[in-house]
């Protein structure tokens, strides 16, 4: 599989590129092209299509500097083309230059080989990270999931933010996204080359959307709007974890429409374990309870005066999954990092347990956490 960009590139050769199989495409736009070097530390592309959204001049300029600081990067300029262009085009770094009406054939071609055939476990899913109540570290164990997940699979994997009202998940990984979920669900059709370029790439090799500035802006979304989106990047990445808002709101519901597993988050308190219990039910009545079914125990600890088995008594069910209280798990936090880098193997095993469960597949610790573009 080759991971593409595209810079400033007509729409429509946009969707024929998207719709080559087993590839990965990211869009930018012409003002994101002056800051690609940085996209490329963070996505790291083996193919750049630079389109006519770009100044020539600049295209030219763009190719010179890239193509010496990553010489194994194969750039490719779209563009009606005459023999004094394709000559400049070559000595700034371009190592083809195609018509906009490229067939797709030749794309193929241009893109490299793609996965034909993925691995048994490679089936695409969507994980809903619920909780009937806020503060009980709901988004702490999305965004650490989806980090895991990503190290088994990076750039196949997808974090929702889907709270309309304060979405924090970007705060968390410590992103400045320039556009949120409320983009996304405002877009009409079915044009998931738009909402590819409202992704955030997060250098441990997953992207984010993510969630709502304020109440105003996620006011007036549909249950139908979240359903389209969803499986929309269902279609485009292997595992779409979506963060919900606490409680059983409409969009939350909606996106369980859509979902292979549930992750359900709770707490070592009484109050908390009890509208955990009442949620389950609520969803079992409901029809919403995927197969995949799995709850995280948090911020567990010998002082609650609760034990695990207290905690499965009152909820009727096993709890596989509990993550110890741990002030790294707050400082990673306040720091934008991801608690599964802390060296604690207390605070990782569990997400690497309930990826694992999601997956089928162990999780494992990849090397290109963090690293750069060389």
């Amino acid at each position: 599989m080759s991971n593409i960009l595209l810079v400033a590139v007509d729409p429509a050769f946009g969707e024929r590129v998207s719709s080559l199989t087993g590839h990965h495409v990211v869009a930018v736009d012409a003002h994101a092209s002056s800051t690609s070097a940085e996209r490329h530390r963070d996505f790291r592309p083996d193919v750049v299509f630079v389109g006519t959204g770009v100044p020539i001049d600049r295209a030219l300029t763009y190719a010179s500097s890239v193509s010496a600081d990553w010489p194994d990067l194969v750039l490719v300029l779209v563009s009606p083309t005459t023999r004094r262009l394709a000559r400049r085009a070559e000595r700034a770094g371009f190592e083809h230059v195609i018509d906009p009406g490229t067939s797709a054939a030749d794309l193929e071609r241009l893109a490299g080989p793609a996965d034909v055939e993925k691995p048994a476990d490679a089936a695409h899913r969507v994980v809903v990270v619920a909780s009937p109540k806020g503060g009980v570290g709901k988004t702490t164990t999305a965004v650490n999931l989806t980090g895991v997940l990503a190290a088994a699979a990076p750039w196949e994997v997808v974090l929702v933010d889907l709270d309309l009202q304060f979405g924090d998940a970007s705060a968390m990984l410590g992103l400045t996204p320039q556009n949120t979920v409320v983009d996304a669900l405002s877009a009409e059709g079915d044009d998931s080359m738009f909402v590819r370029t409202l992704l955030t790439i997060h250098p441990s090799g997953f992207y984010l959307l993510a969630g709502a500035d304020g109440p105003a802006d996620g006011g007036g979304v549909t249950g139908d709007q979240v359903r389209k989106l969803v499986s929309q990047l269902s279609t485009s990445f292997r595992y779409v974890v979506v963060d919900t808002s606490a409680g059983l709101l409409e969009e939350t519901l909606a996106s369980l429409e859509e979902a292979s597993d549930l992750v359900m988050v709770t707490a070592l308190d009484v109050a908390t374990l009890r509208s955990t219990h009442k949620e389950l039910d609520v969803l079992g009545e409901l029809g919403l309870v995927p197969a995949g079914r799995h709850l995280l125990l948090n911020r567990a600890h010998r002082g609650a005066g609760l034990t695990v088995r207290d905690a499965e008594r009152m909820l009727d069910v096993a709890v596989p999954v509990v993550v110890p209280r741990s002030d790294r798990i707050g400082l990673a936090a306040n720091h934008g990092t991801l608690a599964i880098d802390v060296k604690d193997a207390r605070v990782r095993k569990p997400f690497d347990a309930l990826a694992a469960a999601i997956s089928g597949v162990r999780p494992t610790r990849h090397s290109h956490r963090g690293e750069k573009l060389a």
